[in-house]
């Protein structure tokens, strides 16, 4: 067995138990996470070199588009999925303190995205998040209240 099939089968028993709509979408979101950390990056390329995919450059191209379909399809719902995650993940926090930042980032002038993290070695873990149609990286409060809201859910209550 691969160092790739042990992560993909560790991810397996943690995911699973989510909230998935179809078997075929959590298979995919595996394969995607267990790349991830097998690579390093987010590059879609290097994700389908290092899939099962009996060393096939033509098999690479088709995961490739396997996962860009599962990326843009719209009945797969993230905060869904990421909400039983994150959760599990806090789960067992032994801090007393846990730091929440809020962070917004302007794209193109156009498009703002506001996030929610947990704060931790210097390294942040996201709660929630949105991306807005908005021209500045200042966003009224009304506008990311609801993310506050949501993410209040995932944080555990001692």
């Amino acid at each position: 067995m691969t160092p790739f099939s042990h992560l993909h089968d560790a991810l397996k028993s943690w995911l699973a138990p989510t909230d998935w709509a179809h078997q075929t979408h959590l298979t995919v979101a595996l394969l995607m996470v267990a790349a991830l950390i097998h690579t390093g990056t987010v590059n879609l390329t290097k994700w389908a070199l290092c899939l099962p995919n009996r060393g096939d450059k033509q098999r690479a191209q088709s995961q490739q588009r396997r996962l860009s379909r599962w990326l843009h399809n719209a009945r797969i719902n993230v905060h869904r999925i990421y909400k039983p995650l994150i959760t599990q993940s806090l789960a067992d926090w032994s801090d007393p303190v846990m730091y929440v930042a809020l962070d917004t980032s302007l794209f193109w002038e156009e498009y703002c995205l506001v996030r929610l993290a947990v704060v931790h070695r210097g390294r942040s873990l996201p709660l929630c998040w949105c991306v807005l149609h908005h021209p500045s990286a200042s966003v009224a409060y009304d506008a990311y209240a609801w993310i506050l809201k949501r993410a209040a859910g995932c944080i555990p209550k001692e």
